[in-house]
């Protein structure tokens, strides 16, 4: 498996920092820390029926998928809040936790989360890492965190340190933020191919495809293999995916960009056992790109802007009844992940 300049510079980060803290003599640095590993199986979906035609009849080509399945390893410290508790026995590594995405933690000192996950879901194979590494201290944060989710195709390296000041319950922080990223925003196949000059069938030429006029038909070849029986079956399920693949190899090409970006943060944070609120909200409005290719903004200023949000919300009405709000939103480089959960809970006696 082949590891990308962002991994290395991380481990050796993350190597560095604890190297001081023992050489300091921190030995509770992996204090009250829990290492896990868990495993999980379960049926896959059934997917819609599939039929192609050949030879004047069809055949059945529906997905019939290999149970889902996820390995994961971990190591985290990371201190609770007042409305989160620990409700099962096991860590499973599957945890979203509120304190896992917040610059200003609940505890001083150093938190860490390291989680490497192994997933098939629906036949696709990939994996998701997040590994982050936070200090909190009265004046200043810094977190260092390496993130790969390949369910949104989002992946970075990021060193954030900021100034902290403390009103009360709430905080705000400034300062600087150096991200690694892939070449996001560029797509190689505008500068291939211009629309007009050449036909579908040249560029799937170029791909490396090939065609054949048999019996009233065009058939399409990847080398000696029959892909195809007509025009319909390949640009429906073929020549899209040749597209993405060319797109993915030449982006792997550029390899990785940097880029250096001001931060602002607002953190508030209010707990009584009948209603809390925990919100928060880091914004990135400038950036200065440090790679050929990196992220090309646009002029007006709400879409320079990269952030991260959430907000956590509770309320007990009376004995019985409660309401509870989560939600989660995050946009880096015109990439938008977001979580939201809310509802209430009535107990009947």
């Amino acid at each position: 498996m082949k590891k990308d300049i962002s991994q290395i510079v991380l481990w050796i980060l993350l190597l560095a920092i604890l190297g001081g803290t023992f050489a300091f003599g921190q030995n509770d640095f992996f204090k009250y820390s829990t290492f896990y590993t868990s495993m999980s199986m379960n049926t896959s979906m059934t997917e819609r029926e599939d039929y192609i035609s050949v030879n004047k009849g069809y055949e059945d080509v529906t997905e019939i998928n290999k149970f889902d399945y996820s390995l994961r390893f971990g190591l985290r410290k990371v201190a609770r809040y007042d409305y989160e508790y620990k409700v099962k026995t096991w860590y499973y590594g599957d945890e979203k936790a509120v304190s896992d995405n917040v610059a200003i933690g609940n505890a001083k000192g150093w938190e860490y989360l390291a989680n490497y996950s192994f997933i098939r879901n629906r036949g696709e194979k990939f994996t998701e890492q997040n590994f982050w590494l936070r200090y909190l201290g009265l004046s200043c944060v810094t977190k260092v965190q390496y993130k790969d989710n390949q369910r949104v195709d989002l992946k970075y390296t990021s060193l954030d340190t900021r100034y902290r000041m403390t009103f009360g319950k709430l905080d705000i922080t400034a300062g600087l933020c150096f991200r690694t990223h892939p070449a996001y925003g560029f797509l190689p196949i505008r500068d291939f191919w211009t629309p007009g000059e050449s036909s579908f069938a040249q560029l799937a030429n170029d791909f490396g495809y090939s065609n054949q006029f048999v019996n009233g038909s065009w058939h399409w070849f990847e080398g000696d293999e029959l892909l195809a029986t007509s025009n319909d079956e390949f640009y429906k399920h073929y020549f899209g995916s040749a597209i993405a693949e060319f797109n993915e190899r030449e982006l792997e090409k550029l390899g990785t960009q940097h880029e250096l970006s001001a931060v602002v943060g607002l953190a508030y944070y209010t707990y009584t056992p009948k209603f809390w609120i925990h919100t928060w909200v880091n914004v990135l409005p400038y950036h200065y790109g440090l790679s050929d290719y990196s992220f090309e903004y646009q002029d007006e200023l709400i879409n320079n802007l990269d952030w991260d949000s959430g907000v956590v919300l509770g309320l007990r009405i009376n004995k019985h009844l409660g309401v509870f709000v989560e939600g989660l939103h995050q946009r880096y480089w015109q990439k938008e992940v977001f979580e939201c959960k809310f509802g209430f809970n009535y107990l009947m006696f």
